[in-house]
């Protein structure tokens, strides 16, 4: 279909039930609900997905794409499409709704974090050691930081390689840090946002990557960059680094206010714990009241308890997350986070406790 410069194509109750490409060219796509509220407003770019179907609720929008350049569209019938998939149809058309959710959220989020007028601290998540439960505590905690602050707390994932804060959290990622590095000066913002998939927490996800021969792509310059951007739109940014002391997570470290190491209780962790605080301390100059240890316990019967810990690194635990043989994973499988699968679990408690400590030492928990 062809869109002329400065025609609209005007979409009505059955919008939803057409979903669109742009082929090339420019245009702008607005969705209003049935009241006539604007739901969001995007320039995609070419091969991106303009209209995302609505869930299958009923629900009817209405869709408007101004050309802002000749541009040609590509479009499918959403129920012809989805009579074509044979067996896959109940598992894409559950992925086309998820989307969907994730684009309202998103633009609700937009308008929640545009009330905001000073730039957001910075709170990076780390850990000496692999298999620490950091990336699962970081999620955790962010959704429980986005409690106090609803659509205006973000999660950075950059646990390269293979981060897996959006798939923890049941969102479908379609973009990326790195994806965002390669859009051009003007539309780098704009691209960064529409990365954000948001959800139903009231937390923003950020993958660093989608695939982890991008992560060289992950400089410091660029991460500080991608930091400039979101500080403005957000009132808490929270960067899970893994367990990454490479240039981009240094770059995060020197902006944080507030550092949470995550220490299992094993011995083979003590030293690395040890050396990475120094690191921290005498060369970074993270002065102590920065530095939140978290003694994660993610065994029944861990080597070393929490007196052992304190006394080698020779720092108090600020938060000890205890063991109750709940599987973070379980509540992923479900769908959603251990924080609202089990809130009254270890996990859940723990990072409610670490979201407090953080709030505490950010003086924002008046």
């Amino acid at each position: 279909m062809a869109l002329a410069a400065r025609d609209t194509l005007r979409l009505g109750g059955a919008g939803g039930d057409i979903v669109v490409f742009l082929a090339s060219g420019q245009v702008e796509e607005s969705v209003t609900d049935a009241t006539g509220k604007v739901l969001l407003t995007r320039r995609p770019a070419p091969g991106d997905l303009v209209i995302l179907p609505a869930p299958r609720t009923g629900d009817r929008y209405v869709t408007n794409i101004y050309g802002l350049t000749d541009a040609v569209l590509l479009t499918l019938d959403r129920d012809g499409m989805l009579e074509g998939l044979g067996s896959e149809v109940e598992k894409v058309a559950l992925m086309l709704d998820k989307l969907w959710e994730q684009e309202l959220s998103a633009a609700a989020a937009a308008e929640a974090q545009s009330a905001s007028r000073t730039a957001a601290p910075i709170v990076a998540v780390f850990s000496a050691k692999g298999g620490a439960g950091t990336t699962t505590l970081a999620i955790n905690t962010t959704a429980a930081l986005a409690r106090k602050y609803p659509r205006q707390v973000l999660l950075i994932d950059l646990a390269a390689p293979f981060g897996h804060a959006a798939l923890f959290a049941d969102l479908i990622a379609t973009g990326s840090v790195a994806s965002a590095t390669k859009a051009s000066e003007v539309d780098f913002e704009s691209v960064l946002r529409g990365n954000i998939v948001n959800h139903k927490t009231g937390m923003g996800v950020l993958p660093g990557t989608l695939r982890p021969e991008e992560v060289d792509t992950l400089t410091g310059e660029r991460v500080g960059r991608v930091l400039d951007v979101v500080v403005a739109w957000q009132k808490l940014i929270v960067v899970d680094l893994g367990t990454s002391l490479a240039e981009a997570a240094l770059a995060v470290i020197e902006r944080a206010e507030c550092l949470v190491i995550v220490v299992p209780p094993e011995i083979a962790a003590m030293t690395d714990a040890r050396r990475s605080i120094a690191i921290f301390r005498d060369i970074m100059n993270v002065p102590d009241h920065r530095m939140e240890l978290v003694l994660n316990q993610r065994s029944p019967h861990p080597p070393l308890d929490r007196a052992a810990v304190e006394s080698i690194l020779g720092r108090k635990m600020s938060v000890v997350v205890g063991f109750d043989d709940s599987r973070p994973e379980d509540s992923t499988l479900a769908g959603g986070l251990v924080l609202q699968h089990d809130p009254n679990s270890a996990v859940s408690r723990g990072a409610s406790d670490i979201a407090r400590a953080i709030l505490t030492s950010l003086k924002l928990d008046g």
